[in-house]
């Protein structure tokens, strides 16, 4: 008969869709209040409730919608919410990356249907459940289950957020502020050693640039010349790098040739 730890073996090996969906009610929980107030503040700056819903169906990319809903509220161009959610979004790239190695044998199809679904939340849990699960298929479902969970939580508790906003007298004050306070925590967040030159840069391009071009296509500007001469400058020092590591590797070669 089998042991205790062959039967755990098998469990493991036979979850998937409905364990996937049951795991996702830690995020569920999460996503509740968030999803809500969301609708809410979506449905006091002008959208409705369907609106609201849609928009957590297409994004579904928390922090970015509300500071997308904010810079609607202002009457920020679409390329300016575009690029702005582009720039905050820019970590699920290295996300999708690292989920690849679980699914060898993806389809183009199955892999955008996945990558809807993930976000911080359900990265951390795919990538920590995941590893636990035998078998691409076995992986798939799991995976669905978590991203599914997810996503209709998200869209559903925005409708209802959107109801309650329009219906019911909330207000909030002071999110306008907590609003630029998470957008600052969002680019904090993402500043090392190797980039914040380049930081530095886009802040001092945009107050220049702000006094010599009217409106807010300066962001957009400030940043793609920011970003073009980063990425320009690091393509310079990655080859100087590479012939250092050649010389002292020749170096190397040659005083062990002369032992």
């Amino acid at each position: 008969m089998p042991n205790k730890n062959e039967k755990e073996a098998q469990q493991l090996m036979d979850k998937g869709f409905t364990y996937g969906l049951r795991q996702s009610l830690t995020i569920v929980i999460g996503y509740a209040p968030v999803a809500i107030t969301f609708g809410i503040l979506a449905t006091q700056f002008g959208l409705t409730f369907w609106e609201a819903g849609l928009m957590s169906f297409f994004v579904f990319a928390g922090a970015s919608q509300f500071i997308a809903i904010e810079m609607l509220h202002q009457g920020a161009t679409p390329l300016m919410i575009g690029v702005t959610t582009l720039i905050i979004n820019i970590r699920h790239f290295l996300m999708g990356l690292s989920v690849v190695p679980f699914f060898p044998e993806r389809t183009l199809p199955w892999s955008m249907s996945l990558a809807q679904g993930l976000t911080d939340e359900t990265f951390v849990l795919n990538t920590k459940v995941l590893k636990d699960i035998d078998g691409e298929e076995n992986r798939r479902r799991v995976m669905l289950g978590i991203n599914l969970g997810a996503f209709a939580s998200w869209v559903i508790f925005t409708i209802l957020g959107g109801l309650i906003g329009k219906w019911l007298p909330v207000q909030f004050t002071g999110f306008q502020f907590a609003l630029l306070a998470l957008f600052i925590i969002l680019t904090t967040s993402s500043l090392s050693k190797k980039n914040y030159m380049t930081y530095l840069l886009a802040a001092v391009l945009a107050v220049v640039l702000k006094l010599l071009i009217p409106g807010k296509i300066y962001l957009i500007i400030s940043v793609a010349l920011a970003a073009g001469i980063g990425a320009w400058w690091r393509g310079r020092k990655v080859p100087t790098q590479l012939g250092i590591n050649q010389k002292s590797s020749q170096q190397s070669s040659s005083l062990e040739k002369g032992r």
